[in-house]
């Protein structure tokens, strides 16, 4: 488990480095489609001009001379000595530092590159090491438990499960962090959902074989902590659940999780997953969905109330007179999982 938590560390520090090269390449080719949009408009400019001038509509008029404001004519346009313009000069420097800061880009490209294909590799290597004593018991050995994703896969114990959960969240991970993945962790989402389908299935069916036993029943210590290490995988792999079955199931076990537990992050968890599935469907890109989490909760990030940009964060109601706290240090939504193309407008990377 600390070689997949050392891996996981690996991941999101490389997130976060490629964040701004991600940024700039995505400004860059925003500036070479408007650039591309306007070189078409005028070729098709000029070419209604030279289609103008082979059908003539109007008689030629005869030409005229330069116009006269007194007793000498204009003479023109005045071209300065070459010597004295500037203007070329000026963009001779503008396209070369254009080219430096397109060279800059593309290494750091390929750095980039080069790291996430390293992390590749040493999950690779982790799943390779994992012996028998990791795979799934045989279907005979327990009860058969049907869900939306497919028979639940049980383990020998609750910490393997936890690993192998933990493992698909990481595959997820790197497969949305892609070089060539959008900024936006919501749109890297959608764009990666056809590749990390099967990988959000499976987390499902393990998060499955942690929860065989009643609602109602008692959990001991060891049983709750492995149901609240699954919150991690199931908020990764919920985030793109299109499927009305399997998002009612998500919710449900992660409302268990909460009150089986008392772990309220578990709550959390499942309204954002809520709250990425509205977002979606008002985008037109993933089924509509109507929210079932208590929109009378005291936290605003239970209850979906949503807040004003310049509002800051929730006010605490607990007694803190005696307890230094900066609230702008306090995260309120998981941003590397739930932003959207407005979030990245607005954040402010450090050059």
């Amino acid at each position: 488990m600390d070689h997949l938590i050392l891996l996981f560390a690996r991941l999101s520090d490389f997130a976060a480095k490629d964040l701004k090269r991600k940024i700039k390449a995505q400004a860059k080719a925003e500036e070479r489609r408007k650039t591309s949009n306007q070189d078409r408009s005028w070729a098709d400019g000029e070419n209604a001009q030279h289609t103008s001038k082979r059908n003539p509509q109007n008689l030629p008029q005869q030409p005229m001379g330069p116009p006269m404001y007194g007793m000498m004519p204009n003479p023109g346009v005045i071209h300065m000595p070459s010597g004295f313009d500037q203007s070329r000069q000026d963009h001779l420097n503008a396209a070369n530092d254009i080219t430096v800061k397109d060279t800059e880009l593309e290494s750091a490209t390929s750095a980039a590159f080069r790291e996430w294909e390293d992390i590749c590799h040493a999950l690779d290597t982790f799943e390779e090491k994992l012996g028998s004593a990791y795979q799934p018991l045989p279907p005979d050995n327990m009860p058969p438990l049907s869900t939306p994703f497919g028979p639940a896969i049980y383990y020998e114990t609750y910490s393997i499960a936890c690993l192998w959960s933990l493992f698909y969240t990481a595959r997820i991970f790197i497969t949305r962090t892609h070089p060539d993945m959008p900024p936006a962790a919501m749109a890297a989402v959608g764009v990666a959902a056809h590749k990390t389908a099967s990988l959000a299935n499976v987390i499902g069916r393990i998060c499955a074989g942690l929860q065989p036993h009643p609602t109602a029943a008692r959990i001991n210590p060891s049983h709750g902590a492995a149901l609240m290490d699954s919150c991690m995988g199931l908020f990764q792999a919920g985030v793109q659940y299109r499927d009305a079955a399997q998002r009612g199931w998500t919710i449900t076990k992660l409302k268990d999780i909460a009150r089986l537990t008392g772990w309220q992050t578990s709550a959390l968890i499942a309204s954002g997953c809520e709250r990425s599935w509205i977002a979606a469907a008002e985008a037109g890109k993933g089924p509509p969905y109507t929210r079932t989490m208590n929109a009378t909760a005291k936290d605003d990030r239970v209850s979906g109330r949503s807040r004003k940009p310049n509002q800051g964060p929730p006010k605490d109601n607990n007694d803190r007179r005696y307890i230094t706290h900066n609230p702008g240090t306090r995260v309120y939504w998981a941003m590397g999982l739930l932003s959207a193309e407005e979030d990245m407008q607005r954040l402010k990377l450090d050059d």
